[in-house]
């Protein structure tokens, strides 16, 4: 047991001198520069979680969906087990409960208030690292371009967050309008900013865990919106099963200042590219599926 202490501690003194290149300018996460998604603030947080695990508790930590910043002071109830209160590092703690599914409700004044289900097994957490959307501003009202032709649909904003495990280290999730008042393709690569200003990439994630967000300000009648997760780690390996592994990927979906969707890679599934859904008219259409090349 002390030898255990003693390694968990080395680990976590040595994780505080890690540095590994994140994407974040300052005051702009997503783009080159260090800051909140610095990769060693990630080892820092495993390593003291692993510090908890030891001594018989399950730690979960919760960040915005937007900058990754830690959620102080947000309360967590989970049914039957208790009601806990995030300390300045956005973590809860408790005793280990008995193997199962839960749902935890995260709620606190700013954010949207978001049900999570989780997995107990072993003793364990698959996903014990949660990204909470912020309350989402009203829609923006239509550009010209968008003629009654191009119909906007009201008070119907989305916002998509993508969260992982530690591999890959690399998940890009993109997001892709065709039809109605011109096509766009939101994703690291291209723009941060849709040429009608109306879908951001709020930001970017290159060394595991996530948040990946797509925020979009108002859908189009006639337009049809994809979105898509590539395994960019393993891109060059198309029948990879790394993504759908050790609980896979997630993405939630916010509408309307509330969580309206909820998806989970298929597990263990072979492939490079998650499809994941459609907007059609306004609603979400699920396609779930892992393929070996986008579709």
């Amino acid at each position: 047991m002390k030898r255990s202490v003693i390694a968990a501690l080395l680990i976590l003194m040595i994780s505080g001198m890690v540095y590994s290149q994140g994407f974040d300018f300052p005051g702009f996460p997503g783009m080159p520069g260090g800051g909140s998604d610095a990769g060693s603030n990630k080892a820092r947080d495993r390593a003291d979680d692993a510090m908890d695990k030891m001594q018989g508790l399950i730690p979960m930590r919760f960040f915005s969906a937007i900058n990754r910043n830690p959620i102080p002071s947000a309360t967590i109830e989970i049914p039957n087990v208790g009601t806990f209160v995030t300390n300045n590092q956005g973590k809860i703690s408790f005793p280990r409960i008995p193997d199962g599914t839960y749902t935890l409700t995260f709620s606190k004044d700013g954010f949207i208030t978001t049900p999570i289900d989780f997995r107990v097994l072993l003793g364990g957490v698959d996903f014990n690292w949660y990204s909470i959307s912020p309350v989402m501003p009203a829609p923006p009202p239509p550009r010209p371009a968008q003629t009654t032709a191009n119909q906007i649909i009201p008070d119907r904003n989305y916002r998509i967050v993508l969260e992982w495990g530690e591999r890959p280290a690399d998940l890009d999730i993109h997001f892709v309008k065709s039809g109605g008042s011109g096509a766009y393709h939101i994703s690291y690569f291209n723009m941060r900013t849709a040429d009608d200003g109306n879908a951001t990439l709020d930001r970017d994630d290159t060394n595991g865990y996530g948040p990946e967000t797509i925020t979009i300000g108002r859908v189009e009648q006639n337009a049809v919106y994809t979105c898509y997760v590539q395994d960019y780690t393993n891109r060059n390996n198309t029948s990879s099963t790394q993504m759908a592994q050790n609980g896979g990927a997630v993405i939630r979906v916010y509408s309307q200042n509330r969580l309206v969707n909820t998806f989970n890679i298929p597990a263990n599934a072979p492939g490079v590219v998650w499809n994941v859904f459609r907007i059609e008219r306004g609603e979400v259409i699920t396609v779930n599926t892992v393929t070996a090349a986008v579709r």
